[in-house]
């Protein structure tokens, strides 16, 4: 079932799994290297992405659990 956004709701769309599959395998060849983002603007600052995932990976904690001084060091302005 496919969920279609309306102003008093939504509407649902019976779709085979089979179609479904088929509109993922698209959507997924649009993008060859994997990265779904959306551009930041320029005055916000880059994240270290892997850096911070594995600074919480070995401390057992998750992104939300760190404090903004920590959260300092894997922002680059």
């Amino acid at each position: 079932m496919v969920f279609i956004p309306t102003e008093k709701g939504y509407n649902v769309k019976k779709v085979s799994e089979k179609k479904m599959i088929d509109q993922i395998k698209e959507f997924d060849n649009n993008f060859p290297d994997g990265v779904y983002a959306i551009p930041r603007s320029s005055n916000e600052p880059r994240v270290k992405v892997r850096a911070l995932y594995d600074y919480c990976k070995n401390r057992g904690i998750t992104p939300a659990d760190i404090s903004e001084d920590e959260m300092e060091h894997f922002l680059k302005r």
